[in-house]
């Protein structure tokens, strides 16, 4: 186990860290790697809109579709859209289970109402994460600064005191520069790991 340092706030990403996502280069039909979608996705005007809760999901798919050049119309988007979250990685209620109740925990994710409904994450986990920070019911979302503030205002902690998992580097880096402790993981098995090496749970 590794060293405990005085975390009050687990704090997790769902896509890409608890969620499984399916390959957005094929699901998108795109002609760039996965590190660029990333940047790319994150940063888009459209995506942004649709991720604060400002336009629907039609109005979504119209708009990526020629924000991005994509080779297909916005209903086919707007299908595969709607494929891209998988499912909850079969191991994961298990290991936020192992977290000790001394800590609390919580969501931070860029997410839209379809997906959500769909996933229904508090469905899968029940009562194992106490706050939910949705940035299409905040209106705020990362990488800004203010979606993060929101994590240390509404748990009256300190930066320093969250432990943040993401699986988009953006994230993370903006995450630093609050202060907070922020680790960059894909899938399950990174999140065990880096739960690991930060001393909240113990080798299973």
């Amino acid at each position: 186990m590794g060293k405990l340092k005085n975390f009050k706030v687990i704090l997790f990403d769902l896509g890409g860290v608890l969620l499984e996502l399916r390959d957005p280069i094929s699901t998108f039909r795109l002609d760039i790697d996965a590190s660029e979608f990333l940047r790319t996705w994150i940063m888009s005007p459209s995506v942004r809109a649709l991720e604060s809760g400002q336009i629907n999901g039609e109005k979504f798919a119209q708009r990526i579709v020629a924000e991005m050049e994509l080779p297909m119309d916005w209903q086919e988007l707007l299908r595969r859209f709607d494929s891209w979250p998988a499912k909850i990685y079969p191991r994961a209620i298990d290991l936020i289970d192992r977290i000790p109740s001394t800590f609390s925990c919580a969501i931070l994710s860029n997410t839209n109402a379809v997906h959500w409904e769909r996933i229904d994450v508090p469905g899968n986990f029940g009562n194992r994460f106490d706050r939910y920070f949705l940035s299409y019911e905040s209106g705020l979302l990362k990488p800004d600064r203010e979606s993060f503030l929101q994590v240390s205002a509404g748990y009256a902690c300190r930066p320093e005191e969250i432990l943040f998992f993401d699986d988009n580097p953006v994230n993370v880096a903006a995450a630093k520069k609050e202060s907070i402790n922020a680790v960059c993981v894909q899938g399950i098995e990174e999140l065990e790991t880096a739960l690991v090496n930060n001393g909240i749970v113990g080798t299973p």
